[in-house]
């Protein structure tokens, strides 16, 4: 996942779907394509800080909404209960979502009755961020995105850390020295003793073991 499906899928849980959860949950966002109970309705689960659990299922068609929803429902707080989430979230995106709508509630309703922390969203099919549509995940794909750690004291502010970073690249040695001189080898540093200086007491002597 890039940075730029990371960003959506946040924007998407905090405006779509509402979620007020703080910062910090976001720093971890599981995502991967999971079957249904009866493996025929692939769904995308969704994890936010180890707290919220997500289904999104795509319904096929109107006939299929009120059986996925109970079975993904009850599947959903089953998990949550076992795993300690705070809340599950079953977002049902369709091509008619007002038909859909009452059906999804109904069974929705009938599992769930007045537990607070379970939630139903209707949506349409073009509300879901690219990432989280059934072809945009490969079946058996499974990938934890974590926001990156916060940069050492000592490359905070620098230019060409941070250039690195919104690429959504590591902060290595070797990268750095690529971006700032188009070699990852120190030998570009023979003529600048500070740089180098600088270079070898902070970075590690892997020249690819990230520090950010």
């Amino acid at each position: 996942m890039n940075p730029a499906d990371r960003q959506s899928i946040e924007h998407f849980v905090r405006t779509t779907l509402g979620c007020k959860c703080p910062d910090e949950v976001f720093q971890s966002i599981a995502i991967e394509r999971a079957p249904t109970p009866d493996t025929a309705l692939p769904h995308t689960r969704l994890v936010i800080g180890e707290r919220l659990l997500i289904h999104v299922f795509e319904a096929p068609s109107v006939k299929a909404t009120a059986a996925a929803v109970s079975k993904l429902a009850t599947q959903g707080r089953t998990e949550r209960d076992a795993k300690h989430f705070n809340r599950y979230r079953l977002v049902l995106a369709s091509a008619h979502p007002t038909e859909v709508l009452d059906d999804a509630k109904t069974s929705f309703a009938s599992v769930v009755g007045d537990d607070q922390r379970a939630h139903l969203h209707v949506l349409a099919i073009d509300q879901l961020p690219h990432a989280l549509r059934v072809d945009a995940i490969g079946p058996d794909l499974a990938t934890a995105v974590r926001a990156p750690a916060e940069l050492p004291h000592w490359l905070r502010g620098d230019p060409i850390a941070l250039h690195l970073r919104n690429l959504g690249h590591p902060v290595t040695k070797a990268a750095w020295l690529e971006c700032a001189y188009g070699s990852s080898n120190e030998v570009v540093l023979e003529q600048d003793q500070e740089t180098r200086t600088w270079i070898r007491s902070h970075f590690p002597l892997d020249p690819d073991e990230p520090v950010g």
